[in-house]
């Protein structure tokens, strides 16, 4: 049974570490950024325009991570990664000002560039394996999928029980007790050879070409790119649009909880039914489901039952969101070059989507949640209509072609 097992190890010990990534790295600055705002003085909008700032200059280290896994794998890269963040949430600890808090969320999401999902794909796809690529970067994900439900809950229970100082440092220690032995030991595997990873993963899956891979990088980096500045926004603002729609914290914090749960149905589901399901289908029924989910918060969200089946809704369609961002590139693009790939991607993406928390934190301040929530619905149509431009390697002329 053990022996059954082993290609799945390092699969599901990255799945854990991005748990905790996730939720220390973003998630828990739903809960206590509002409160150090407070207590440091600042405005919302002030707090979360300097965690977009840091956010914008950290994603500058997603290429060269990229290129780092391309040419000597992830598990060194990966190990001292999550140690430099670990103790980068100590830091949190003894943040006093704009300055502090400023460098500290730099140095964290700089480091989370080289521990969460893009480099963890890219680390992963490298080892010598049974599993096909899709597989196992779907296995990663149903893991992360339940981050915001264990640490938003978790999060808020520890600083009812401590204070915000306390809370970051055990996040902390717990960071660095969890992801650094993980990140050294899953990755020890061997390594398939260059040839191996530069062989197209599916067999029926033509690559774009020419003029149509230039054009679909481009569409395919916009529909992200719109989709990730909406994702960043619920990440950061969900509780704080939520309790403006009437709810109370501990409801806005279980609504949250239950995008997790559904994270894992969706990618559940992907697994189950995606052998033959090409990413490009993927990735529009994680659109499709995100938009539903945003159109039931808008027009039920004010009632319990609204804002739960609009979170179970949004949480299906970024579960399987999260893993087209992985597959789809490989698809369409191949495996060469596949870490600086996604690193370009993720850098340009994160340069605009830095700005979300700022923007959405200023909107929900002068128009409340509501608005904030129309706001990040027309964000989803743009990612939707970016998407249909993608070319389709698999259409009659492409294969004429």
């Amino acid at each position: 049974m053990i022996q059954r097992l082993h290609p799945y190890w390092p699969s599901i010990g990255l799945g854990i570490t991005q748990i905790m990534g996730y939720g220390a790295l973003y998630y828990a600055y739903a809960i206590l950024l509002p409160e150090m705002a407070d207590d440091l003085g600042m405005t919302l909008s002030t707090a979360f325009g300097i965690l977009s700032m840091a956010l914008f200059f950290g994603g500058a280290m997603a290429p060269v991570a990229g290129h780092l896994v391309d040419r000597f794998g992830g598990r060194y890269l990966m190990t001292i990664g999550s140690l430099v963040a670990g103790l980068a949430l100590l830091g949190f600890a003894w943040v006093s000002g704009r300055v502090s808090l400023f460098a500290v969320v730099l140095v964290t999401e700089a480091a989370g560039m080289c521990v969460l999902y893009n480099v963890a794909f890219a680390s992963i796809v490298r080892l010598k394996s049974p599993l096909r690529p899709s597989v196992m970067i779907s296995i990663i994900t149903l893991f992360g999928g339940v981050a915001s439900t264990i640490f938003w809950p978790t999060t808020l229970v520890l600083y009812n029980a401590l204070d915000w100082r306390d809370t970051w440092l055990v996040m902390g220690i717990a960071y660095l007790v969890v992801c650094v032995p993980i990140h050294f030991f899953a990755l020890s595997g061997k390594e398939a050879t260059a040839q191996e990873r530069d062989q197209n993963p599916q067999a029926d899956w033509p690559q774009l070409e020419g003029r149509d891979r230039r054009r679909g990088m481009l569409w395919m980096v916009i529909s992200f790119t719109f989709s990730g500045f909406l994702m960043g926004a619920v990440m950061t603002l969900w509780v704080t649009n939520v309790q403006d729609l009437g709810h109370s914290a501990a409801l806005a914090a279980l609504a949250g909880a239950v995008i997790g749960p559904f994270k894992t149905v969706g990618r559940m589901f992907e697994m189950m039914f995606s052998r033959n399901l090409h990413p490009l289908m993927t990735y529009i029924l994680a659109l499709g489901l995100t938009m539903a989910g945003f159109c039931t918060i808008l027009g039920l969200g004010f009632t319990v039952p609204g804002i739960m089946v609009g979170a179970a809704l949004y949480g299906m369609g970024d579960g399987i969101k999260t893993i087209a961002r992985g597959t789809l590139p490989l698809a369409l693009f191949g495996g060469k070059g596949y870490g600086a790939r996604l690193g370009w991607i993720a850098s340009l993406s994160m340069a605009v989507n830095a700005a979300a928390p700022f923007t959405f934190a200023l909107i929900t301040e002068s128009f409340g949640g509501w608005v904030s929530f129309v706001a990040m619905t027309a964000i989803l149509t743009i990612s939707i209509l970016a998407y249909f431009l993608i070319p389709d390697p698999r259409s009659p002329r492409h294969a004429t072609a």
